[in-house]
């Protein structure tokens, strides 16, 4: 797999950010890590890692003890 850098994120950052975009679109609620990992076909872990990733990034970030705590800062276009 290709470790390019579009934007200053990898590809799969690119597919999990707008994955979390599309079912915050369509639900008004963000997806929760398993959900995410479902979606994208990845394993929890990895899901947990891009999402830590895209906050380091300043993509999204965390609020503290809530099952549902990815909120978009900004989106990728």
């Amino acid at each position: 797999m290709s470790k390019r850098k579009t934007e200053g994120i990898t590809e799969p950052q690119t597919r999990t950010l707008r994955a979390i975009c599309q079912i915050f679109d369509s639900t008004g609620l963000p997806p929760t890590v398993k959900e995410l990992a479902e979606v994208l076909g990845i394993s929890h872990a990895s899901a947990h890692e891009q999402i830590a990733q895209l906050v380091r990034k300043g993509y999204l970030r965390k609020e503290e003890k809530k099952a549902r705590s990815i909120v978009i800062v900004k989106r990728h276009e």
